[in-house]
């Protein structure tokens, strides 16, 4: 009788590899003439926009704008203190071994730190180190076999797969906007220094052929007031916003992964009924890559041999990244500002970012290291003067994950939630800050798939066989292996030897094999 091969498809996202590198990118900002010229610079601060990406053989190439907002100090009578807005455009490659035309990729951009001089009055020469992490994937589908039959005496081994079986991937954006008055305890706009935006999910929802996104944009608004006593103000101000993600397969209660940013960002202060400026209208263009998948669980036959017949085999080794599990903690970090002998007299405010400098896996955990760096713009009491000073805050978390061991892969995202703060005394400032920790659990299985199994019509010759043939467990011997070696089963080995536990066989173990045994098909 034939070989029947029973056939599946396997659907995966395989990974071709994954880099990391560190770029400078140098340039210059100058002032433009309708600006004030710069008298002291207070503070630089930078974030990375990846405007595309292009995949050729071995390499992704990155295009990107590195954004600037300078606050600095000027000889204005009416605003002391004025922003400057610049970018610098950069090229860079990210070499990944394996990788070719149409792979898909996924690319972190984060800045690492700026170096700048102040060159006279109109012109800041900036060095900013980058990090771009790139990962490139591409959707493979693969024709399996889940089972064999039809051949005298067929013994099959199977092994089960546990992957993401993506049904979809889109990116939409969405434009996001408000207008806002001012709440009544602050002061009129005189102008609008910088503003940053953070998105964030609330809540997802997956229905057939669409993605419900909720979330919101935070805004943090710097602006300078009219207020002799408190000329820097902050303010915060959240925009929600909900969105539709069309994705062709997706079903209800399907799993979901999202990413969120927020980029061109504009505004515009306006009059209150009253004549007074107050109203800042907002708009930001929000935009949202989604990924439905659901985890799928497959036998594949990975081994195959007849006890009567000799079968051709033909084998294909295959990569599937086994998804194992998914955490998320919360992380509450405090510490300390302190500026030495210097009087604070009030704090303009504070922002910050948190990296992750090492995660590994001990002891059933999976602990995250890292630096909450904190930015402190304030007000000292000597001359009323704005300074801008910087602190590092280590941190070490760890994060609760089931099966994990040293094989598996990791991907950890971690994201500054919020940060609170006190003035303890005139020279000191108490911190809180709230950090979300990501943790996503893979491993990346490589296995020997069967792709054809013939029947060479060959009948396998027993009878020069010894009657009953003892043979001694070797290191990395399997029970299926040495029924497969004697063209017996490992039914009729377990049997015959009263084995309890077939997966633990120990070497130097006696194993009895009788040649005259009755399968049944």
């Amino acid at each position: 009788m034939a070989v029947e091969l029973i056939k599946d498809l396997l659907k995966i996202d395989q990974v071709i590899g994954k880099d990391e590198i560190q770029a400078l990118v140098e340039g210059e900002i100058r002032v433009p003439d309708a600006k004030p010229k710069i008298k002291r610079v207070l503070k630089i601060d930078g974030d990375v926009e990846v405007t595309g990406t292009k995949t050729a053989k071995g390499k992704i190439t990155v295009n990107g704008i590195v954004n600037f907002n300078v606050l600095y100090s000027a000889d204005d009578e009416l605003q002391s203190v004025h922003n400057l807005d610049a970018r610098t455009d950069f090229r860079e490659e990210i070499e990944i071994e394996g990788i070719n035309e149409g792979a898909v990729t996924d690319i972190k951009a984060n800045v690492e730190h700026i170096d700048y001089d102040q060159d006279g009055d109109i012109s800041i020469s900036v060095k900013t180190v980058i990090s771009l992490t790139g990962k490139a994937t591409h959707d493979n589908t693969i024709d399996i076999i889940k089972d064999i039959k039809g051949a005298d005496g067929i013994q099959v081994l199977k092994e089960n797969i546990r992957y993401n079986d993506v049904m979809g991937v889109n990116t939409s954006s969405t434009l996001v906007k408000e207008a806002f008055e001012l709440e009544e305890q602050m002061p009129d706009v005189i102008d609008v220094l910088r503003i940053d935006t953070k998105v964030y999910e609330k809540e997802t929802k997956v229905v057939e052929d669409k993605v419900i996104v909720a979330g919101a944009v935070a805004c943090s608004i710097m602006y300078f007031g009219d207020d002799d006593e408190n000329k820097v103000n902050y303010i915060n101000h959240e925009i929600p916003f909900t969105h539709f993600v069309e994705l062709p397969g997706a079903q209800k209660d399907m799993d979901c992964g999202l990413k969120l940013s927020s980029y061109d960002t504009n505004f515009e202060v306006k009059e209150d009924i009253n004549g007074a400026i107050r109203i800042i209208d907002i708009e930001s263009t929000v935009k949202i890559n989604a990924k439905v998948y659901r985890q799928v669980e497959k036998e594949v036959a990975v081994d195959t041999y007849s006890t009567s017949k000799i079968l051709d085999i033909k084998k294909q080794e295959v990569v599937v990244l086994e998804s194992i599990g998914q955490s998320t903690s919360k992380e509450t970090i405090r510490g300390v500002l302190e500026v030495g002998n210097e009087i604070i007299k009030g704090i303009y405010n504070i922002s910050g970012k948190s990296l992750i400098t090492d995660y590994k896996i001990m002891e059933g955990k999976v602990i995250i290291e890292g630096l909450l760096e904190v930015d402190m713009l304030y007000q000292a009491e000597e001359n009323n003067e704005i300074k801008d000073t910087r602190y590092e805050i280590p941190f070490k978390t760890y994060v609760d994950i089931e099966q994990v061991n040293d094989e598996l892969e990791l991907e950890v995202e971690n994201i500054l939630d919020d940060i609170s703060y006190k003035k303890i005394n005139s020279h000191e400032v108490e911190l809180e800050a709230a950090i979300n920790n990501y943790v996503s659990v893979n491993r990346i299985k490589k296995i020997n798939i069967i792709t054809e199994a013939i029947d060479t019509g060959e009948t396998i010759d027993r009878a020069s066989r010894p009657s009953i043939t003892i043979y001694i467990v070797q290191k990395d011997d399997t029970i299926w292996d040495i029924a497969k070696r004697y063209n017996t089963t490992v039914e009729e080995l377990i049997k015959t030897n009263d084995i309890v536990s077939p997966e633990n066989i120990m070497p130097g173990e006696k194993i009895i094999i009788e040649k005259n045994v009755s399968f049944e098909f």
